[in-house]
């Protein structure tokens, strides 16, 4: 480099920053290239990860003709029930119950008795959801227990797992709850070998490093931290090296192509780092802060175990839920209702003795009222699309929905489905910041026009190939000072 500095102070200054942004540099140019590359990858690729809907078209209908003996003391008859929940568990039925503390309990309901989830149980389950996981007969190669896996990080409150491997070409693992039955995930060949050029290095998400929360965090924070201060630098050294005319870099080879990378998408790339800075909420300075208060609020009394247990024994002759592979409770208000729920994700609200029960309009009034629990309300109405906060991500969103405003410090808004009557989220003012400083830089979502495909694809691929190239031309600066260096140091040892 040939700064022109006015005095020699300023040159030592200048010499310091390009020399801290070099070496800096050849630490980081590696995770950077991995970061993009990977980036890349898990635009198509998610880590595994099921949905709710996913996870209903794996069941089977429920066997209302085998139903219902509830047992004796199960649990306490005027204890309260937090959730209710009836599906079928390798063709039979059962009922999960959770109590008030937060444990659950399942209930054979042909036999009227509490059930373990056994190996030979949990087969079952596997062997009978693989049939619509995989499409197409599959072998079962393996079985086993596990406390946990590299797939299995976020699903720890699970743990321990059943994990079954069939044969044929996906190679598919189905996971099962040792606790409630239920199939939590499953996972294929192509999923698994992606998610290890995806996910896997951009999060550093090795299961042994993941299992040390702290430590895993940490590594996260600083990186980024280093890598959001080589980026601004850059940017810098970039900036003030331009020239106002055709020939705009003073550098030549590959130290240009770094400089003309670094003006076009440094700016973006320093976004990215940045919001992935933000993504570890460092510090706890933005964290979430979901309003349970407000749930309770919403639901009001919890039913206790008779009303539930009468209620279950109502409505399993109805015609409504003769097709549903899950009717799951949904008390609103001090109300038991229940959500019956169909393969193709089709749901009808019903009441406690089986009639369908959709919320009205005062229901969605008192509802705004038992979420902002005493605080004024700014605004309440109906959105028949994305608004800044709730709009389409990764998962589908439901539309309309009822949007509430208080007129609060943090201006805090609160999303309740008009077909159910569930608060599905939650915005205060440390997630509105998050929302933009992760979601809009990290994810490039801050507007609708940017979100539609595949202009979304079209952008983040562009500015990434532009990055990925800023950080080729990094890593290759980088290889060759080290190699430079140590050739010096090797000479000077041999004299």
């Amino acid at each position: 480099m040939n700064p022109r500095p006015l005095k020699k102070t300023a040159g030592d200054w200048w010499s310091v920053l390009v020399i801290t942004h070099r070496y800096l540099g050849i630490a980081m140019s590696v995770p950077m290239l991995v970061w993009f590359v990977s980036g890349v990858v898990m635009i198509y690729v998610r880590y595994p990860h099921i949905s709710e809907k996913e996870r209903l078209r794996t069941l089977e209908p429920i066997s209302w003709q085998a139903c219902c003996r509830f047992g004796e003391n199960v649990i306490g008859e005027h204890a309260q029930v937090l959730l209710a929940e009836v599906e079928n568990r390798a063709g039979e039925p059962v009922l999960r119950i959770r109590s008030a503390d937060d444990l659950d309990t399942v209930v054979d309901l042909v036999r009227g008795t509490p059930i373990q989830i056994d190996a030979d149980r949990a087969r079952a389950i596997a062997l009978a959801a693989a049939q619509r996981i995989i499409g197409r007969p599959s072998p079962l190669i393996d079985a086993d227990q596990i406390d946990g896996d590299q797939w299995t990080i976020g699903l720890a409150a699970a743990a321990p797992l059943f994990r079954f491997a069939f044969g044929g070409a996906d190679r598919t693992v189905v996971y099962v709850s040792s606790k409630t039955g239920q199939v939590l995930l499953w996972t294929t060949a192509t999923q698994r070998f992606w998610n290890w050029v995806g996910a896997i290095p951009h999060w550093l998400y090795f299961a042994t490093l993941r299992g040390h929360v702290v430590l895993w965090s940490q590594i996260l924070i600083w990186a980024a931290m280093l890598g959001t201060f080589l980026t601004a630098l850059g940017l810098y050294l970039g900036i003030a090296q331009f020239r106002s005319r055709a020939n705009f870099s003073p550098y030549r080879g590959w130290l240009y192509w770094h400089h003309v990378a670094g003006l076009l998408f440094g700016i973006a790339t320093l976004a990215w780092v940045f919001s992935g800075l933000i993504s570890m909420n460092p510090w706890g300075l933005l964290a979430e802060r979901f309003d349970r208060e407000a749930q309770r609020r919403l639901a009001g009394q919890m039913p206790q175990w008779q009303d539930v247990r009468a209620s279950v024994d109502a409505i399993r002759t109805r015609s409504e839920v003769l097709d549903a592979v899950s009717i799951v409770s949904a008390p609103l208000a001090g109300r038991l209702y229940w959500l019956a729920r169909q393969r193709d994700g089709t749901t009808a609200r019903l009441d406690a003795a089986g009639d369908v029960a959709d919320v009205n309009a005062s229901d969605l009034v008192d509802a705004a009222r038992r979420v902002a629990g005493g605080t004024d309300i700014s605004q309440e109405m109906m959105l028949g699309e994305e608004d800044p906060y709730y709009f389409q991500g990764n998962d589908s969103i439901a539309l309309p929905i009822y949007r509430i405003i208080l007129n609060d410090v943090d201006r805090t808004r609160y999303y309740i489905d008009p077909r159910t009557g569930a608060l599905v989220q939650h915005v205060d003012r440390n997630s509105r910041w998050y929302r933009w400083l992760f979601g809009g830089l990290h994810r490039v979502d801050f507007a609708p026009w940017v979100r539609a495909r595949p202009v979304w694809d079209i952008v983040v691929l562009i500015l990434m190939v532009g990055g990925f190239s800023l950080a080729v031309a990094g890593a290759y600066l980088a290889a060759a000072r080290v190699r430079k260096d140590f050739s010096e140091s090797f000479t000077t040892c041999q004299k």
